[in-house]
Order: structure tokens, then sequence, then C-alpha cells
């Protein structure tokens, strides 16, 4: 029963959390962003943050039987910045080097920790805590002990179906999304080496195929947009950027990092209508 109902908080401290970066988003840019790493209105960073608070507060031997109202301010903040820390900087790094993405960077934010982390956020993030651990916390305790434990249950199946389906339906598509980027490089890579080799024989062919090489990229960018489906649209327009820190091998051979990041912003520009 408890982590039913852990459940059931975890996924609606995480819509609150889309909620907010919608909101903060669409104000700070002057249109509607829909964000999140999942297709679905869920963002599951902050159900994860506030799920942790929960535990730590309310059921570690340090703070169990101990009312929320009652536990230092401080040692909320504390807890609270230091956890997202981890959170963050773990779960940006994970999805780079899975996904070769970034959902969030703070580079141009002072005091970041390799763009992944930063003081700001960090004191953000611990304030949030206190307020969820003195107000919406205890709120929350109240509403859960009214669902009954049965109905908890089935709550709890229906959105971990959702949620599963979901995270499966996003990495497919990121990773198809991935192949197709790799295949494109890899074919433009093979085309570049072919114009080379043929150089010395033939100078006056390989200049030619040179000259044609950006109209050909540009057609390989535009037939890649095309293919795209709503899903690795939505992808693109949430990723703020690609980092290829380790080498991308296709077929047996290293793929140019630039290109491939090149190639992905090319791809943003078109489904945002920057590029014709």
């Amino acid at each position: 029963m408890l982590v039913s109902k852990l459940f059931i908080e975890f996924v609606v401290y995480s819509f609150l959390g889309w909620v907010y970066e919608c909101i903060y988003c669409t104000v700070k840019e002057g249109h509607w962003r829909n964000r999140g790493f999942l297709f679905g209105p869920i963002c599951p960073i902050y159900g994860t943050g506030a799920v942790a608070c929960h535990l730590v507060f309310g059921y570690l031997p340090w703070f169990s039987g101990i009312p929320y109202k009652m536990i230092p301010i401080w040692k909320i903040f504390l807890i609270c910045a230091i956890g997202s820390i981890i959170l963050e900087y773990s779960t940006s790094y994970f999805l780079e080097k899975r996904f070769h993405a970034v959902w969030w960077e703070y580079n141009d934010i002072p005091l970041n920790i390799n763009g992944r982390v930063c003081l700001p956020a960090t004191v953000g993030f611990g304030v949030a805590g206190i307020m969820v651990t003195r107000f919406v916390l205890p709120f929350s305790e109240k509403v859960m002990d009214m669902i009954h434990p049965l109905l908890a249950e089935v709550i709890a199946l229906l959105l971990m179906a959702y949620l599963a389906a979901d995270l499966v339906l996003t990495v497919a598509s990121l990773v198809h999304l991935l192949d197709m980027v790799e295949a494109a490089i890899a074919e433009f890579d093979e085309r570049m080496e072919g114009v080379y080799q043929s150089a010395a024989a033939t100078p006056v062919r390989a200049r030619e195929a040179l000259t044609a090489m950006p109209a050909k990229a540009k057609g390989n960018l535009t037939s890649a947009a095309e293919s795209l489906d709503f899903r690795q649209k939505y992808q693109l327009k949430n990723i703020k950027n690609f980092r290829f820190k380790r080498p991308v091998f296709r077929g047996g051979k290293k793929l140019n990092s630039d290109r491939m990041s090149e190639f992905y912003k090319g791809l943003q520009d078109r489904i945002s209508g920057n590029e014709k």
C-alpha cells in the first residue's frame, strides 16, 4: 500500500513539475513550450525529488516521528540542495551518455558544474524542498490517507502502465532518431571519401562533386526533416544541445561529431521554421 501511494505521489508531483516547467519556459521565451523528456505531461525528476523528500523526512530514523514543521529549516534546505545536485547531475549525465543530447544546461549561468547543475538552481531547489516538506507533504499525506488501499493499488497500476508505455515509446523514438542521424552522416562521409579518392585521377570531376556536396547535404537534411514523426519533432524541440564527447562509430567507422551536432541543429531549425 505504501509503495502504491508513493508511486501516485510520484506521478502527481511529476505532473506539477511539468506544469511549472511549461509555465516558466513559456513566460521566458514568449510562446508556448511543452517541456519534458517524455511525451506525456510528466517531468519525472520533480516527482523523484518530491518522493525522496517524503522518504527522507518521513521515514529515515533521524526524522521519523518528528512533525514536518518541527524539522529545522536549515536541515531541510541543506538536504534538498545536496540531493538536487546529485539527482540533476546524474540524470543529465545519463541522458547525455545514452542519447548524446542535453535537455537542460547552465553553461551561461555563473557557478555551474559542467553545465549540469548551478548554484542558483540548487538554491531554488533547496527553497522548493522547504515549501514541499513544510506545506505540501502534510497536505498530500492527509489526502492519500483518505484513499482506500485497494483503490490506491488500482490507480497505481494504471499509472504505472501508462508511464511504462510512455517510457518505451520515448526511448524507442529517440533511438530511432539517433540511428537515422548516424546513418545520414555515415552516408555523407562515404560520399566525401569517394570524392577525395577520385580527386587524384579526375580533379575536374572531383571539384564538381565537391561543389555539389553542400546542395546534397541540404537535400539530405530536408529529407530527414520530412521523415520525422510528431514524437521526434517534439523531442527535438525540447533538446537544448547535443554533445558527442565519446567517439561514435557506425559500420566500424568513426563519425564526425561536429557534423552530427550540426545535422541535429539543422533538423531543429527546419521543424521550428527558422530555416526554409
